[in-house]
């Protein structure tokens, strides 16, 4: 390497070298290198203050496990009205929401082609008839000339066929008709029971296809609540036993009894399908979303009162009070249980923590 090339170079290396050993002393001096500048962690406890209030004392007491599961109601009586012929939908007479009764004309469809099928099938029943009608008349000739040594046997077993295959082709005609005005009395789809109708899921124009829903109805005097609970939780369900249930829009709970419990689990997600008969004053209506409360075991818990806690923004604490006074210390709490709350860190058995006066009430 030349010189000249090595004192281009310097400069470069002079410059990374400053600014690495700048950034290094950097470092040191905000580590608190140069005379103690680091403001040390806090280890002194608040001060005890005055605080008046009821006192009570942090017990231990074994409480229930509770799972809460998702769930949906449902009806228990649904049908869904799908047509049985492929047809145009001429009429929809409901809306989401209608009440009907049994019986009640739901859908219309374009019969035109339906009924254009059937002036077929009846015309072809009264020439099958006619001709059934004038192979039987020439039946009973022949057979008289045959009496009469007039006809052969051949010739009356030659009508005699005739008039049989008559008959048939007139019964084909028949069967053919009866099918034809079957698929043209399908064409007004009718509510099979009092209820009310939970969706429609088609419009006039959109073509009926036969087993595709087009009104989907439901009673909503049978309505249950199902939710897929775990597999363990579930084995302590029984049928017939009563568990509470939170509805969106209801307050409260609502006590719903258990009537049917799946034989076996999802092997997916290890849950079995329960299902609870709601009670009929419940103001719900299908779809309408809740959570199941189960109880999956036990567990030793520390219970305070639910007003002994403070809440300071996503932050919990207590007053625990002590010789000198009352002092805040933070906790962090769990599940409530009535009017007490589980106290999961930052308390011990025993303590006596202060119900704030201005918390009372």
């Amino acid at each position: 390497m030349t010189p000249s090339h090595r004192s281009r170079l310097s400069p470069r290396l002079l410059g990374t070298v400053a600014a690495v050993a700048g950034l290094s002393l950097a470092v040191l001096y905000l580590a608190g290198a140069f005379g103690g500048h680091r403001v040390p962690p806090g280890t002194h406890a608040l001060p005890p203050v005055a605080v008046a209030g009821d006192e009570h004392v942090a017990t231990v007491r074994v409480v229930p496990d509770t799972v809460d599961w998702p769930g949906l109601v449902r009806s228990r009586v649904v049908a869904n009205v799908a047509p049985k012929v492929l047809a145009r939908i001429q009429e929809v007479r409901v809306q989401m929401g209608s009440v009907v009764r049994g019986g009640d004309p739901l859908v219309i469809l374009d019969a035109r082609d339906l009924e254009a099928r059937r002036q077929q099938a009846l015309a072809a029943v009264r020439a099958a008839e006619a001709e059934a009608q004038h192979a039987a008349q020439e039946e009973r000739r022949v057979r008289a000339l045959f009496e009469q040594q007039a006809a052969t046997q051949q010739d009356l077993d030659a009508v005699t066929a005739r008039a049989r295959a008559s008959r048939a082709a007139y019964e084909r005609a028949r069967d053919a008709l009866a099918e034809a005005e079957t698929a043209l009395s399908e064409t007004v789809l009718r509510a099979p029971f009092d209820g009310v109708v939970a969706s429609r899921l088609a419009d006039p124009g959109d073509l009926g296809v036969p087993g595709q829903p087009i009104v989907v109805v439901h009673d909503p005097a049978a309505l249950r609540f199902e939710a897929a609970v775990g597999e363990s939780c579930a084995s302590a369900l029984v049928v017939g036993e009563s568990l509470p249930i939170r509805l969106d829009l209801v307050p409260g709970e609502v006590l719903a009894r258990v009537d049917e419990l799946s034989p076996q689990a999802d092997v997916h997600t290890r849950t079995v399908r329960v299902k609870l008969v709601l009670p009929e004053h419940a103001d719900v209506r299908p779809g309408t979303y809740g959570v199941l409360r189960t109880v999956c075991g036990q567990h030793t818990a520390l219970l305070v009162p639910s007003q002994a806690v403070i809440r300071r923004g996503q932050l919990e604490f207590v007053y625990v009070r002590t010789p000198e006074g009352s002092v805040l210390r933070h906790v962090r709490s769990g599940k409530l249980y009535g009017d007490q709350v589980e106290i999961v860190s930052g308390l011990e058995a025993n303590e006596r923590v202060v119900v704030p006066a201005q918390k009372q009430g």
